[in-house]
Parts: structure tokens; C-alpha cells; sequence
């Protein structure tokens, strides 16, 4: 762990101290930030809901706390919201993957403007690759099963022009560690419509030594029109990646570094949407998406880098219909064509395809005032297809289902109880069915089943809140890798408690610490092993943190700590448990080292125009370079890493200035 001397940490926090008090000074009108806070889910159900009706536990996040953090990609922003639910294998841009709820990374459904982000490549959607760029608000929802069956669901919004004529920012950032990044965000509305877009571009250095930084390139454009009944979006993103991953090899007793090595992702994303109110009461809302994901792994010794490539084309409509004062009822209909086009593994040749079809419907009801129902069903059909050597041979043609439903009691004194159970069964990926192709012995792909179940109490009264919630999934033929292939074997069982307690006053003063337990154990392994298998790893057992804010006027400063404990992992991470590079899968043992984070930043808005942020992050985090890592010289120590093998990143602090106009 690295010590600070009193210099060094008084000399760390003199700027930000510095520019409290010079703005300060300046006795504007303060702005009450609760009065911003959206009071709705978008994402939680069907329909818009308040936060405190809906049986499930939503966290939002709006554009001031995205803007503040500085995050370019949503792994960035929800390794510090989100610890232990979320793991990052490293430095800038190297994979982030959510485990909320204690589930699997595919278990979650990152979405979009309302439509599922998937990348038909990835074992769940790496949240490095998701770009925050003209991103809003965000919505973490636990005890809401997604297309996935169990997990929980990660909804984005992008935000609109707020006012007529032109609008948007600039904005610029430097900092430590070769930080370097501009944007650009202009929006024109008019009565009835806009057009909105925006650029990123940013680089940093990796954490340690590498030919070339990491960099990232994203674009988007939004236009929206109302005519008449009428409403229609059109959007459109597109990010670059390019990724320095030294640790070409990362196992129990070999280490191998390639400064050199990199990898790339291109990927384009788009919808049309169009929203039509037919009658009071009664509302249409279609969206076609389509998106394409293409990849540059980087390569594994002397070989060539492996492209692959997945696409996605989704059509989604939803009717929404009053059916009563106090009922209402939305039926959906979805269909969905992916297609991944070889693998990171150069050896796996040929495509994988796949077909969905679903209907659900969901029903809300309310029997009493303060009393809240919610029953949702949708059921499936799932086609699966693999194209190798010109032969079209189908995989898998089965029925799934999604099964939901909910209770949310608002009570006396600031309280509700919510509680909700369900369960599903969903397909294979067509990754694992496109790896399987390798391996001629291996047996077909069976659908998997799980279900879940979830209480929770939560409270808010005056300055104070508070939540306590627990959840347990458990999962029966799942999927997991054998050492040769993927295979349903496993029966999982998460179990997780979270509790937290805050205050916050409209004088813009806060303080909120959270607590959370939780475990994931292998049901069919051995006699005291079912804490360290493939299934099981990757879940610190317990983690907690602390952070609050002050403000003056037109000054805000925040801090943060976090601590994620010791979990059972393998040295350097294997998504969705393949081979490494030996050939052998990975030894999961226990870490016995743990993760704390402490972050702070300070926010001055300067005048009607100008923003400028000071941050420093990662700041108990000790520097490293290659020769210590191929050396194990931080091996077993606290703080050095999250995933055991991959340094974290080091310390480092930035400037960012804002011009809105």
C-alpha cells in the first residue's frame, strides 16, 4: 500500500482547495441540485414510473453526476458507483464487466434510447466499449430481469437540446498521464423537433509502458420531429477504440509483455423510432435498431491479429393501453437477427446465426392506494445456426420464457416495501455455439433456467434516506467452459445484501456509505470447493464506501472511497472461462487482497457560461511499469490491482474546462 506524506497529500489538495476558496467569493443565488433530481424511472417498466411505485431498486444518474465524474465510457463511471458489481481488467479502455446483482455479465442488458446494446462477440457487453458521449442520464435497475432472463438492466439516455435555437458545450481536458481530450456537443431545437450531435476524442497513456496511448474516437447524431399524433427519433453512434494490452500472457507462473500489442473495435449503432398516440389512453411506440460490431484482437505471440465481426438488427413495438383508473396493460412484440463472423480465436472458422421472436405483455394495478402490482410474461422462440465450410446446420430450435412479477407497498413515514420473484429460460449465445464448433465432440447447447427473487425496504424522510435489499438468483444448466468446451453443468446460487444510509440538505451538503455481502456458489462442485470454480469467481465477498459533497454558491466538492474485498479469481481474466494461451484453463484461488479507491474533484461554475472541473482518481493506487509487473514486484498487494494479474490504474489528475452556449 503506498503512504502518503503530509506534503504530498497537502499538495494534492491545494488547487481544488485553492479554487474553493477564491469562488466561494461569489454569493450567486445557490442552486438546489434535489430540484433537478429526476423522480422517475424510464427504464424500470414499460411506461415511465415514480421511483418510489416500482418493485425494484433504481439508481439515476443525471447529466451533473455524469459530467462531474469525467467517465468517457460507462465502465469508467460504474466502477466507482458500482463497486464489486463491476470489474476492470486494468488501465484506460481494458474490458469492464457488470456482475450486478452477482450475476453473470450476460445477465445484465445494457440499453440504449430503449433499445438493448449486444454485442454478439463478447460473454456480455464490455462497458469500456459503451461511450458516454451525449449521455444524460443513466439507470442502474436491480430485481428487473432483461432479455436475459435474470441480472438487472443498465439504461442509458441520450439528452436534447433543452431550449430554442442553438445550444450545446465545449469542452476540453488535460491532464496527468498523457490525458488529453476535446468535445464538442452542438444542438439546434425548433417547435416540434431538433437535431443534435456531438464528438469525443480523447488519449491516455496505459498504466504501464506502451508504444502507443489509448484512443478513443466517438460521434453521434439525434434528429427528432413531432407531426401531429406523430413523433419520430432518428439516431445514430459511432465509436473507435484503439486499446494497448501488454499482458499477453497472464497465468500462475508465466507473465509475457508485448508493448506493442493492441487491439482495435469500430462499432456503429442506430435507430428509427416513431411513437404514435392513437386515442386517449392508448399509444404505439416501433423502433428498428441495427448495429455492427468489428473487431482487431490483438495477437497472441508472433501470430496475426484475429478480426471478427458481429451484427445485430432488432425490431421492437410496444401498445400501451389505460384500461382503467387504476390498470393499465403493454403488449410487446420483438424480433432480433445477430450474426457473429469468426472469433478473437483464430482458429474458430465460420459463422454463427441467430433468430428470436418474442411477445410479452405487462400488466400494473393498483388495488388501493399505496398498493402496486406488476406482472410481466413474454415468451420466445429461439433459432440458432452455424454457416462453416458453406454447410448451414442448425444448432438449437427451442421455446424460452421470462416470468416477473412484483409488489410495491408504500407505507407510513417514508417507507416502501417492494418484493418481486420470477424466473426464465433463455438461450445459448451464439459465441459459445460458434466455439463449440471447434471442439466436433462436443454436445448441443440446452436452453438455461433461472429464477430469482428479491425484497426490499426502502426510506426517505426529510434530509434522511436509506435501503436495505437483498436478492438471491439461482441458475440450473447454466452454461460454462469444461476445458475443451462449453457445456450446462452448472447450478449457481447468488445471494446478495446491500444497505445504505444517506443525508443530504437542499444547502447543497451530503453524506451517503453503503455496505454490501454477497457470494456466488457452484451447487455441483466438490466438498469445499464450490466458492472457486469458473461459475463462482469474480464476486468480492463484501465491499463498502463513503462519499459526500459541499457546496457554496457556485462551488461543489465531492469525495469518494470505496473498498472492494478479497473474492476467488484467476490469476488474469479468462471471459467466460476459455483456455489461456498454455492451453489450460485457469486455477481460481483466493486473492486475499483488497481494492479501495479514493477519488475527489472539485466543480466551479464561473459566470453563466463556464464549467471547470479539478479531479484526482485513483489516488491510494500504487505506480507500476512493465519490469515490476513481469516481476510479480506488487504481487499480493493491496490496492495494486482489481483483477488479479492487471495492474490498476495509477493516480492521476485532470483540468477540464466547459464553454455552454
Amino acid at each position: 500500500m503506498t503512504v502518503l506524506t503530509a506534503a504530498t497529500a497537502g499538495a494534492r489538495l491545494l488547487l481544488p482547495a485553492l479554487c474553493l476558496t477564491l469562488a466561494a467569493q461569489d454569493q450567486a443565488p445557490p442552486v438546489d441540485p434535489d430540484a433537478r433530481k429526476p423522480l422517475e424511472s424510464w427504464a424500470a417498466e414499460s411506461l415511465p414510473v415514480a421511483l418510489s411505485r416500482t418493485p425494484a431498486q433504481v439508481r439515476v444518474f443525471d447529466e451533473d453526476d455524469i459530467q462531474r465524474s469525467g467517465a468517457r465510457t460507462l465502465g469508467q463511471f460504474l466502477l466507482r458507483e458500482l463497486p464489486s458489481q463491476v470489474q476492470n481488467q486494468g488501465g484506460p479502455g481494458l474490458p469492464s464487466r457488470s456482475y450486478l446483482g452477482g450475476g453473470r455479465p450476460q445477465d445484465t442488458v445494457v440499453m440504449v434510447d430503449g433499445v438493448p446494446r449486444m454485442d454478439p462477440g463478447r460473454l456480455g457487453q464490455n462497458l469500456n466499449e459503451v461511450p458516454l458521449l451525449g449521455i444524460t442520464r443513466i439507470e442502474v435497475i436491480t430485481g428487473s430481469p432483461g432479455s436475459a432472463g435474470q441480472g438487472g438492466t443498465i439504461a442509458l439516455f441520450t439528452g436534447r437540446p433543452d431550449k430554442p435555437g442553438l445550444s450545446g458545450d465545449l469542452g476540453g481536458l488535460g491532464g496527468s498521464n498523457g490525458q488529453g481530450q476535446s468535445t464538442a456537443s452542438p444542438g439546434f431545437a425548433w417547435e416540434g423537433g431538433y437535431l443534435s450531435g456531438g464528438n469525443l476524442s480523447a488519449q491516455e497513456k496505459q498504466t504501464t509502458e506502451t508504444d502507443r496511448p489509448f484512443r478513443m474516437v466517438t460521434n453521434f447524431v439525434g434528429l427528432g420531429q413531432k407531426w401531429g399524433s406523430t413523433h419520430w427519433t432518428l439516431a445514430w453512434r459511432g465509436t473507435f477504440f484503439g486499446v494497448p494490452e501488454p499482458y499477453q500472457e497472464v497465468t500462475e507462473t508465466t507473465r509475457v509483455y508485448d508493448a506493442a500489442r493492441e487491439s482495435r473495435q469500430r462499432s456503429d449503432a442506430g435507430h428509427l423510432r416513431v411513437d404514435w398516440d392513437l386515442a386517449p389512453g392508448l399509444r404505439l411506440e416501433t423502433t428498428l435498431g441495427l448495429a455492427r460490431f468489428r473487431h482487431e484482437q490483438a495477437p497472441q505471440g508472433a501470430s496475426r491479429p484475429s478480426p471478427f465481426e458481429g451484427r445485430e438488427t432488432r425490431f421492437q413495438s410496444a401498445l400501451h393501453w389505460a384500461t382503467g383508473a387504476r390498470s393499465d396493460l403493454s403488449l410487446c412484440l420483438e424480433g432480433q437477427e445477430v450474426r457473429q463472423v469468426g472469433d478473437e480465436n483464430p482458429l474458430v472458422q465460420g459463422s454463427a446465426n441467430g433468430r428470436r421472436l418474442g411477445l410479452g405483455v405487462e400488466w400494473r394495478f393498483e388495488p388501493r392506494p399505496g398498493l402496486r402490482l406488476l406482472g410481466t410474461a413474454r415468451g420466445t422462440r429461439e433459432r440458432q445456426s452455424l454457416l462453416i465450410g458453406g454447410v448451414d446446420t442448425e444448432v438449437l430450435n427451442a421455446s424460452g420464457h421470462t416470468l416477473r412479477l412484483g409488489l410495491n407497498q408504500e407505507l407510513a413515514y417514508g417507507l416502501r416495501l417492494y418484493s418481486a420473484l420470477g424466473g426464465g429460460r433463455t438461450a445459448p449465445t451464439v459465441l459459445q455455439q460458434l466455439r463449440n464448433s471447434l471442439v466436433p465432440t462436443a454436445a448441443p447447447l440446452r436452453m438455461e433456467q433461472s429464477t430469482f427473487v428479491q425484497i426490499g425496504l426502502g426510506w426517505g424522510q426529510g434530509n434522511w434516506y436509506g435501503r436495505l435489499e437483498s436478492q438471491q438468483q439461482t441458475g440450473k444448466d447454466l452454461l460454462a467452459f469444461d476445458g475443451q468446451s462449453y457445456a450446462n453443468q452448472d447450478r449457481v446460487r447468488v445471494r446478495g445484501t446491500e444497505a445504505a444510509f444517506g443525508w443530504r440538505t437542499a444547502q447543497q451538503v451530503g453524506l451517503e456509505g453503503f455496505v454490501r455481502a454477497q457470494e456466488a456458489r457452484d451447487l455441483n462442485a466438490p466438498e469445499g470447493q464450490a466458492l472457486s470454480t469458473l461459475a463462482s469467481q469474480r464476486r468480492p465477498f463484501s465491499s463498502h464506501g463513503l462519499k459526500g459533497f459541499m457546496g457554496w454558491s457556485r462551488v461543489r466538492a465531492e469525495i469518494h472511497y470505496t473498498l472492494q474485498g478479497h473474492q476467488y479469481a484467476a490469476a488474469g481474466d479468462s471471459e467466460g472461462g476459455g483456455t489461456r494461451a498454455n492451453g489450460l484453463p485457469p486455477t481460481i484461488r483466493a486473492t486475499q487482497v483488497v481494492y479501495r479507491d479514493v477519488g475527489l474533484s472539485t466543480t466551479v461554475k464561473a459566470g453563466r457560461h463556464w464549467t471547470l472541473v479539478i479531479r484526482g482518481e485513483h489516488l491510494l493506487q500504487p505506480r507500476t511499469d512493465a519490469a515490476a509487473w513481469v516481476a510479480r514486484a506488487r504481487e499480493g498487494q493491496n490496492d495494486a490491482s482489481i483483477i488479479d494479474g492487471y495492474p490498476a490504474a495509477g493516480p492521476s489528475y485532470s483540468v477540464e474546462a466547459r464553454f455552454r452556449f
